[in-house]
């Protein structure tokens, strides 16, 4: 037992350094809401400037220490104001990226002046020891310990008992409504964003008399301080703390007790990671989830006319007229094209961020490298084969893209790919030898094709299977599967509801994805006789993300905007023609150009260049309607296969509290059922347990007499209901025509393979041409929802929920924002799509009003309990509605004033969710 708490203490003492690098990035989020990924590149820097100072240029230990902390603080401050500030109102990917573009330059910087050295500073702090209990315990270690818990306890006391800590939460929650109150939410973020740089440098001198400083140890010391921040939910101090010294002391305990797994030890924050999300983890968001933005998206539209001449020549340049040094650049270009495709599928299409693609790589690599070095394979079956294998593998990164999404996704990949890295690739066991995995020259139909002999050869296969991925790319995008992708990306929430599989379509993304950055990463490890796994490495796969940014996430010729910048690529090639040696520079050049990129447009080139297309082909003048819209107009509208929903004691919690608490009603075909009561009544909640967006608690729910109580969302909707929201929840990246596609196509999972080599033309079904000629929306369909007006917009959400011709719909709000005018044309079209289609409605609504005059029932509920259910006249003469909801009635049944109480402002008396 000895032994056991000797590393304990061991594993406290380096938790203690984690904490104080955790809490800097817990700081930075509370004021800015971004997770600061250059956090551990601070502490690296700081400590080889720190053993610089001290042991180069004679400085005392305290001087250098204050000096760099100052530095630190002044660094961050100029990050804010040039990296964070400015996009302060982009996307969340956008925010990330911008912090990995200063990771980027902050690591090609270190790397440029201190290389792959190891720099050890003598222990400044104590050298003595004393022991208890048989435990020995160095000085140095019970100070680190007491830094990190005195630094908490002072970080937390101020956060939650100062006006300061007080506004700082409340720029976190809210920036305008704590600028009202006089505080400057610029000036606490760049306040915060000093104090987490500060403390990133202060950890990393202090750690460096115990572990030394290198730069392999960013990734690590990143690892572990996300992890740590991840626990305290980037919210709490103490947490962090906590999951700091939990990692450090896991890290400690298997580097002592498991000696068979090479790097195994650091790969537990990855574990740690995993706990918390299995714990914390949320399948579907939210009702609240602020829905993210992302950048555009191509059309995926393929010119054969173009592409085919154009690959043609391209090869045949390759071949006859390029030299060898250009052709084994252009290799490298087309060959982390490849990978950066892979990225276009999971993050500009499914808007999953992965910070593992070159992982997904160097397994692919390995897998065929082993199989033609240990089992005798030829060069093209082992890639097929490693191509395949590695599916499974993104498959498995998946899985904690089930539960989570944006930030904390992109911190369980980096730390998967850090994983991998060290377990894995450099393990000899695994790779087969100390420098890599040897091979043998590759051949194809007995023609050798390595790249060292033969660059000619290898540029030409790495275009041919370049285009090929890149039409695999488009294909998805123009497909079923695509607008799949994209209603993930926009709202997983709405997708569901449409009868998305959510779950189906993220471990499709990351399984196609592992495969595209397989193809890649086996032409990269193939280029010369050993496979070299330092190209893999979590960094680079930073850098994929990063350059996918640049060229525009959202595009499949994204991918060849950006592959110059790949090491030893075309714009290393071009720069040395202009006698300039800058391939060690390109990481650096990478980092600045990406900054600058988002700064000026985060799209990407993709999209300037897509937007000068657009221009020049408006031009030409305006396409005429396609004969499908014109057919619309002949649509006819056809009932609906009928279906009466029955909701039978109805029951929610939410914890100790009850929302919704026995609530009975039945949803008949061609009626309009009315759903009404005061704030916090429990009406949404309502919809969403029907939905399945939150799983009751009590009673049941019976459609066409089969219990679907138990039932997924998805499912819920392919059965045939179908809900709107309040907020529309439209998808903001897929055209008018695309949203409704996405509504009403065939489920049918024969697409996941087919749409990757033919995915057609999907025409509008008849219901949906009903529905578009039903709500006027012909001239619209090939806009975005953000080119219309928020009337059409709600047009357009109504549209694609009876697109599908459910038998069942649950409308939220429909008239919310609207004039009168719009709402009163909203009204009568939720009539129509009562009589004429047949559809059992749920409506919930504000304007009495409105309610009255359209609905056929109504159920009254008052907090989540029913108090009145009747026809509109039964209702509003109930005294228990007057006195909870209506506020009065009048004497006569059908006046106005009783069927339109107001606050004073065109609202019901008591009107909310």
């Amino acid at each position: 037992m000895t032994t056991f708490f000797q590393f304990v203490v061991i594993g406290i003492a380096t938790g203690a350094v984690y904490a104080l690098l955790a809490q800097g990035v817990v700081m930075i989020h509370r004021a800015s809401g971004i997770v600061n990924f250059a956090q551990g590149a601070f502490a690296v820097i700081a400590g080889f400037e720190f053993a610089s100072l001290t042991q180069e240029h004679g400085w005392s230990v305290w001087p250098a220490f204050a000096f760099l902390v100052v530095v630190a603080a002044l660094f961050g401050v100029v990050m804010y104001h040039v990296a964070v500030r400015p996009l302060r109102g982009a996307s969340q990917l956008t925010q990330v990226v911008a912090t990995l573009a200063v990771l980027l330059v902050l690591q090609a910087l270190a790397t440029l002046h201190w290389a792959d050295n190891t720099v050890l500073v003598d222990q400044y702090l104590s050298a003595s020891t004393f022991t208890i209990g048989g435990v020995t315990i160095q000085v140095s270690q019970a100070i680190l310990v007491g830094v990190a818990c005195g630094l908490t306890s002072v970080l937390w006391l101020a956060t939650r008992f100062s006006l300061a800590g007080l506004a700082i939460r409340g720029v976190a929650e809210n920036r305008r409504a704590t600028a009202a109150l006089g505080w400057s939410p610029d000036l606490i973020a760049m306040g915060a964003w000093a104090i987490g740089a500060a403390l990133g440098a202060a950890a990393g001198m202090l750690i460096a008399p115990v572990a030394g400083v290198q730069i392999s140890n960013m990734a690590l010391l990143l690892v572990a301080t996300l992890a740590a921040a991840l626990i305290g939910g980037f919210t709490s101090f103490p947490l962090a703390l906590a999951g700091a010294m939990f990692i450090g002391v896991g890290q400690a305990e298997i580097s002592n007790y498991v000696t068979g797994i090479q790097g195994a030890a650091n790969a537990f924050p990855f574990l740690a990671i995993v706990v918390v999300l299995m714990i914390r983890g949320q399948g579907l968001p939210i009702r609240g989830h602020v829905v993210e933005r992302f950048a555009d998206l191509g059309s995926g539209k393929v010119r054969p006319r173009v592409v085919l001449p154009a690959a043609t020549v391209a090869i045949l340049l390759i071949l006859v007229a390029f030299g060898d040094e250009f052709n084994a650049a252009l290799a490298a270009s087309l060959m982390f094209a490849i990978v950066l495709l892979s990225v276009v599928v999971l993050t500009g299409y499914t808007g999953q961020l992965s910070l593992a693609q070159m992982s997904f790589g160097g397994i692919g690599a390995l897998i065929a490298g082993r199989l033609v070095e240990s089992a005798g394979f030829g060069f093209l079956p082992a890639a097929v084969v490693a191509t395949v294998a590695t599916v499974p593998v993104g498959v498995l990164f998946a899985l904690p893209a089930l539960r989570t999404r944006g930030m904390t996704l992109a911190i369980v990949t980096f730390g998967l790919g850090s994983a991998v890295s060290e377990v894995v690739f450099n393990n000899e066991k695994y790779v087969g030898g100390s420098s890599g995995t040897p091979v043998k020259p590759p051949k194809i139909l007995g023609l050798e094709v390595d790249s060292v002999s033969h660059p000619a050869r290898y540029a030409a296969l790495s275009l041919i299977l370049f285009v090929a991925c890149a039409l695999v790319v488009a294909n998805v995008r123009r497909g079923r599967v695509g607008r799949r992708m994209i209603a993930v990306r926009s709202n997983e929430r709405a997708a569901a509801a449409l009868g998305v599989n959510v779950y189906g379509v993220k471990l499709y993304a990351f399984g196609l994805s592992a495969a595209i950055a397989a193809i890649g990463g086996i032409l990269l490890g193939f280029q010369f006789e050993t496979i070299q796994y330092g190209s893999f490495d979590p960094f680079n796969s930073v850098l994929a993300a990063s350059y996918a940014v640049i060229g525009g996430v959202g595009w499949v010729i994204g991918a060849l905007f950006s592959a110059p910048l790949a090491t030893g690529g075309v714009g290393t090639w071009l720069l040395d023609q202009l006698g300039t040696d800058v391939e060690n520079y390109l990481a650096l050049i990478g980092g600045i150009g990406l900054l600058g990129m988002l700064l000026q447009n985060p799209n990407g080139l993709a999209s300037d260049a897509s937007r000068v297309l657009g221009r020049l082909e408006r031009r030409r003048g305006r396409p005429q309607r396609d004969a499908e819209v014109g057919a619309l107009t002949e649509a006819a509208v056809e009932r609906v296969r009928e279906a009466e929903l029955g909701i039978e004691g109805l029951e929610v919690r939410y914890g100790g509290v009850v929302a919704v608490d026995g609530v009975t009603f039945t949803l008949r075909p061609g009626r309009i059922t009315g759903l009404i009561g005061p704030n916090g009544a429990g009406k949404t909640t309502v919809i969403d347990a029907i939905t399945g967006f939150v799983r009751p608690a009590g009673g049941r729910i019976v459609l066409a007499g089969q219990d679907v109580t138990r039932w997924p969302t998805y499912r819920r909707a392919r059965a045939g209901v179908s809900r709107s929201f309040q907020s529309l929840e439209l998808f903001e990246g897929a055209t008018v025509r695309e949203n409704l596609l996405a509504a009403c196509e065939d489920r049918s999972a024969v697409a996941y393979g087919t749409d990757l080599i033919v995915p057609g033309r999907q025409p509008l079904t008849a219901a949906a041409a009903a529905a578009v000629r039903e709500f006027g929306l012909e001239d619209d369909l090939d806009r975005l929802p953000s080119e219309l007006s928020y009337g059409r917009r709600r047009l357009v959400a109504i549209a694609r929920a009876v697109a599908a011709r459910p038998p069942v719909l649950l409308l939220d709000e429909p008239a919310a924002g609207l004039d009168e005018q719009e709402a009163r044309e909203i009204s009568h079209l939720v009539r129509r799509l009562a009589s004429s289609w047949g559809i059992a409605i749920l409506l919930v609504e504000h304007d009495m009003q409105f309610v009255m005059s359209v609905c056929d029932d109504i159920t009254v509920i008052e907090f989540g309990r029913q108090i009145a259910q009747g026809t509109p006249g039964e209702v509003r003469r109930d005294p228990k509605v007057i006195a909870a909801y209506l506020g009065e009635a009048d004497d006569e049944a059908g006046s106005s004033s009783d069927a339109h109480a107001s606050t004073g402002n065109g609202e019901p008396a008591g009107s909310a969710r």
